[in-house]
């Protein structure tokens, strides 16, 4: 959003506490200011200054994306941001203190700040966004889920015969043939034994 400031209306509203409208400096002072904080702020700054000699853009005292015009006497700085108002420029903020500019302004549905909505929105430090990867929570879909895994699985597959033979904690482990074939001749012996027994009692 482009801002139009009302300069010297800015400074006599007292929000800076280092610049006076009884400095000899005092646009110098605040235009320094906005270059500082137009790092910050991506839309155009126009300041515009009552009575300069000869009066029209100042092209020393402006850049750093910071524009800066006085009014050529007889004219105010009023006047001009009352034309540029009724210019309708799209998104346009008004930074003045002056009701009857802020009247005009919104007659026109033009945004309005105060002097102190100025300092305060421009001398916030500005959020960052994080950087990828460096979010709290990272949300991936089932798809990729099953992707890193299988990338994981196939480059590590020590570790995937791990997980496989941990699954099988708590099963019996099955007997060797030489294991099965002994029991099962201690079962014949059993049997012929009982055999013997059965016909002992018999006689």
């Amino acid at each position: 959003m482009p801002l139009l400031i009302d300069g010297h209306n800015v400074i006599g509203a007292g929000v800076f506490p280092d610049i006076r409208l009884s400095d000899e400096h005092d646009e110098v002072l605040l235009i320094a200011r906005l270059k500082v904080w137009k790092s910050r702020y991506k839309g155009k700054i126009t300041v515009i200054f009552d009575r300069g000699i000869p009066g029209g853009k100042d092209k020393k005292l402006g850049g750093a994306g910071v524009e800066v015009i006085f009014a050529a006497s007889p004219q105010q700085a009023d006047d001009l941001i009352r034309r540029r108002i009724r210019g309708k420029a799209p998104n346009l903020v008004v930074v003045t203190n002056d009701e009857a500019l802020r009247r005009e302004a919104r007659i026109h549905q033009v945004e309005t700040w105060s002097a102190l909505e100025l300092v305060e929105r421009l001398s916030a430090p500005q959020l960052q966004e994080d950087e990828p990867g460096t979010e709290a929570r990272i949300e991936m879909s089932a798809t990729e889920v099953e992707s890193w895994l299988n990338l994981f699985t196939r480059a590590n597959p020590g570790k995937a015969s791990g997980a496989t033979a941990g699954s099988s904690k708590g099963r019996r482990p099955k007997p060797s043939s030489a294991n099965r074939k002994r029991k099962q001749g201690n079962r014949g012996t059993k049997k012929r034994k009982n055999k013997g027994k059965k016909r002992s009692g018999r006689k």
